[in-house]
């Protein structure tokens, strides 16, 4: 394990059973526009699924959208287009599970765009942890 190398926020989530593992969030147009997941996904974890749960569709404002990804402002793991932040309903983009393992520990970030006037969403993303030995 590498000395002195500051550790990631939020801290990974690795429980060493063999078992899928998730992350979840609520968020809501009321909340700050820039997000972050209340755990990063381990180094060598492998995204197996991603629900975008549209509890109250993201109205108002200019076009409404919901975004994630690994980086601040990022959209590799759910782009605009996969939200689908405007029409309430269950998502199930793929975009995150085509990530292949992760070199490092990940946090995820999210936007909300467009300066809704309404909107709830609860974000789970599923994965495996590289607990193989």
């Amino acid at each position: 394990m590498p000395t002195n190398v500051a550790p990631v926020q939020p801290s990974a989530r690795e429980y060493r059973e063999q078992e899928l593992h998730y992350v979840r969030k609520t968020v809501s147009f009321s909340d700050p526009a820039a997000f972050t997941m209340p755990a990063s996904l381990p180094a060598g974890a492998l995204i197996t699924r991603t629900l975008i749960l549209i509890e109250t569709a993201f109205t108002g404002g200019t076009s409404p959208s919901l975004t994630l990804g690994t980086t601040v402002g990022g959209t590799d793991l759910v782009a605009a287009a996969d939200s689908v932040a405007g029409t309430a309903g269950a998502k199930r983009p793929d975009t995150a599970t085509v990530k292949g393992r992760l070199a490092a520990d990940t946090p995820i970030y999210g936007a909300i765009n467009g300066a809704p006037t309404a909107g709830v969403a609860t974000i789970v993303f599923e994965y495996a942890p590289n607990n193989d030995g």
